[in-house]
């Protein structure tokens, strides 16, 4: 790629203002337009000067900068592009940038054909042929050697006579147009086989192997690759001679061992202990079985066997026959240990395999932002989703027993040639040819548990147990502290206890129901709606479920403090337990509202008599009061904070009363809780406060039910 588009370091005329931004009308956003363009051009002239003295990270450093300025600009995209591809980022990083220079098609002083010509070739080194192809033929079809040499890369990669025909027709015709260019030879050893040339091809393979046979040093355009590929084609003397003369240069290629090997030059001892120097490394799959295979001494086979049973080092192939090799495997003592595999070549992997002595145990794919683990492989121990998308929820996590899923991208085989030849079993990964796609309810089905990071907070996690892919309890983790956990019943939230305080006392109990009549307020929790609905659509057959009652005990003693409980239409019953009896001291219930206005009643007791208070209001106004079997009145106090609740209100306007009532809601304020009474009284007036709901209440108490207070 980098000889392909050496035309971007070339210099060019630069007109800094060629073209001017489009006017809007606005004479202030049309003079921020052009000084954002001048800005724009200046940073590409930069980055085209950096580029020219090989600098590619200021040059990308300067386009990008002027992308922030002005992102209509092709140049900048393409140069972005260009340095990318220089400082050896992906392929899967490069094209998009290409693509984007391609689609705006404004340009000033590159043309489209360079960003063309750059994604065809992208684009047929990672498989994506008809689209390369189409790319170079359409109009104004490019014509140079690099675009033919990325066409013959195309058309032996499409396969099939017709194209291979059309492959050799274009070598033909570039060894006479381009006759120092040894790309064109190079290709053609590399996708041809010696063993089966038609005439057009045996014609080709010998005009270049005469050329080549003249070489006699190594140079930057007559390099090792293709003077051992031209041997391997060769026949008789001229194959030794040009064997020879590579070796006796010191020029080095895996290729050489099975050539030499075969022209009687070196033993098989030799040929294999020549290729092991590059299996440290990394070495063809198919050129190291090969050889392997042809070596039929005994003694040699028996220092093979030894060899492979403490193999250490990488294997690499070309499992689609493009020419690329796309999988990688490193061994340790003779066995798998990593596995990588980029489908198309693009350099983003599609999945990677970890093995312990062969034997996978985990792994990611990278498309699906998907790791997994098995502990008896290929059934899956666990599978994890690494961030969120359509199908998927954040950090979900499925955990499986037994043997109850099988999935794996890969399939750990026993090489029976190489194992038969050396009589030692050699594993090597192969391909699963049917992955299949998982869903969320075949998960759900063979999953124990599984596990998603909470909605509503960060560091927070839910792990949910299964049975018969049905939901039967969760645990709710904060910063892997549990602080809730609930219980399932048909995938439905029936109970929940929670330690809101962080204290390791789970003090807070949440009841939860379906709402088969559709009459009630939905109280359920964010995360807990939106994991049930994205995990079983929604529950029950459209049944929506809903917080019923919560109770908390503040106190440790079991008993609840605090109850509330939801009723159909928005009603709602909150209670509370003072005395820690079991039984609610105050009470304050919200009616269903029938359009008669919205009806209220507050109610606590007072002792001595535990006579009940009952205060009834009407859209947020109290009309009655009851205190046992007799009403009191309701008086608003001076400050608009309190209900006075007494028998007679004649004296609430003297002063005391205004002491007595400030006394009261300070009594009120801090206590910063409800549903608990206190007594506050002022010269000889005595009241019991409590705050229910939003309401304040002060009760007067008569003297003689003070007196008898006394009593008791």
């Amino acid at each position: 790629m980098k000889k392909i588009f050496s035309i971007f370091l070339l210099s060019v005329s630069f007109f800094a203002f060629a073209l001017e931004p489009i006017k809007s009308g606005d004479a202030l956003k049309d003079s921020a337009d052009l000084a954002n363009r001048r800005t724009a051009l200046r940073c590409l002239s930069n980055a085209t000067n950096y580029a020219a003295e090989k600098n590619f990270g200021a040059a990308m450093s300067q386009a990008q900068l002027g992308i922030a300025y002005d992102d209509s600009i092709s140049d900048l995209w393409y140069v972005v592009a260009a340095c990318s591809s220089a400082l050896g980022n992906t392929r899967a990083e490069i094209l998009p940038v290409l693509e984007r220079s391609l689609e705006i098609n404004n340009w000033v002083n590159y043309n489209r054909d360079n960003a063309r010509l750059m994604a065809a070739d992208i684009l047929s080194e990672t498989n994506r042929l008809h689209k390369a192809l189409e790319l170079l033929d359409s109009k104004p079809m490019l014509y140079s050697s690099d675009a033919e040499f990325v066409r013959v890369k195309i058309y032996y990669r499409l396969g099939g006579s017709d194209s291979v025909s059309k492959a050799r027709n274009k070598i033909d015709g570039a060894r006479r147009i381009y006759p120092t260019d040894t790309r064109f030879p190079l290709v053609f050893f590399k996708f041809e086989n010696p063993d089966d040339l038609d005439a057009n091809a045996k014609r080709l393979s010998e005009y270049f192997i005469a050329q080549i046979a003249q070489y006699q040093e190594a140079s930057p355009d007559k390099d090792a690759e293709l003077e051992i590929y031209a041997a391997s084609f060769a026949q008789g003397e001229v194959k030794k001679r040009l064997l020879k003369s590579f070796s006796a240069r010191g020029l080095k290629h895996p290729l050489y061992a099975k050539e030499a090997l075969k022209a009687g030059l070196i033993d098989q001892q030799h040929a294999f202990e020549y290729v092991c120097m590059f299996a440290e490394n990394e070495i063809d799959y198919d050129m190291f079985k090969g050889l392997i295979l042809n070596i039929d001494d005994d003694k040699v086979i028996e220092y093979i066997s030894e060899y492979m049973e403490s193999f250490e080092g990488s294997v690499v192939q070309d499992t689609d026959g493009d020419g690329n090799s796309n999988i990688l495997v490193k061994y340790v003592r003779g066995r798998p240990q990593e596995i990588f595999y980029d489908r198309n070549q693009d350099g983003k992997l599609e999945w990677t395999v970890e093995c312990d002595f062969g034997v996978p145990v985990s792994g990611n794919f990278e498309e699906r932002k998907m790791s997994f683990e098995w502990s008896q492989f290929p059934y899956l121990s666990s599978l994890s989703f690494n961030s969120k998308d359509k199908d998927t929820l954040a950090g979900e996590k499925f955990t499986f027993a037994g043997e109850s899923i099988m999935w794996t991208p890969v399939l750990i085989e026993n090489d029976e040639d190489i194992s038969t030849k050396t009589g030692k079993n050699f594993f090597y990964p192969v391909l699963n040819p049917k992955v299949p796609e998982i869903s969320n309810s075949q998960l759900l089905d063979a999953a124990s548990a599984f596990e998603i990071d909470s909605l509503m907070k960060n560091g927070e996690k839910i792990s949910f147990v299964l049975l018969n892919g049905n939901v039967t309890q969760a645990m709710y983790y904060k910063d892997n502290v549990l602080y809730a956990q609930a219980q399932f019943e048909g995938n439905i939230p029936v109970l929940r206890v929670v330690d809101f305080d962080n204290d390791g006392v789970f003090e807070t109990t949440e009841f939860y129901d379906l709402d088969e009549k559709g009459d009630m307020e939905v109280h359920s929790l964010t995360d807990e709606r939106t994991i049930m609905q994205n995990l079983y659509g929604v529950p029950s057959n459209g049944a929506e479920f809903y917080l019923r009652m919560v109770q908390i005990d503040t106190d440790r003693d079991t008993v609840p403090d605090f109850t509330e409980e939801y009723l159909p239409h928005g009603g709602k019953i909150t209670s509370w337990d003072t005395d820690s009896n079991g039984k609610w001291n105050v009470r304050h219930v919200v009616y269903a509202d029938e359009g008669k206005g919205k009806k209220e009643d507050s109610m606590f007791y007072v002792s001595p008599k535990n006579l009940l208070v009952k205060v009834a209001f009407i859209d947020g106004m109290p009309k009655e009061v009851s205190y046992g079997v007799d009403d009191l009145q309701v008086t608003p106090g001076n400050s608009g904070k309190l209900y006075w609740l007494s028998k007679n209100v004649k004296n609430l306007e003297s002063k005391k009363y205004t002491v007595l009532e400030s006394k009261v809601l300070d009594v009120l304020d801090g206590k910063h809780e409800q549903g608990i009474s206190s007594i506050v009284e002022e010269s000889d007036v005595r009241a019991i406060c409590i705050r229910i709901a939003e309401n304040n209440f002060a009760l007067i108490i008569e003297e003689s039910d003070w007196n008898e207070n006394e009593k008791e």
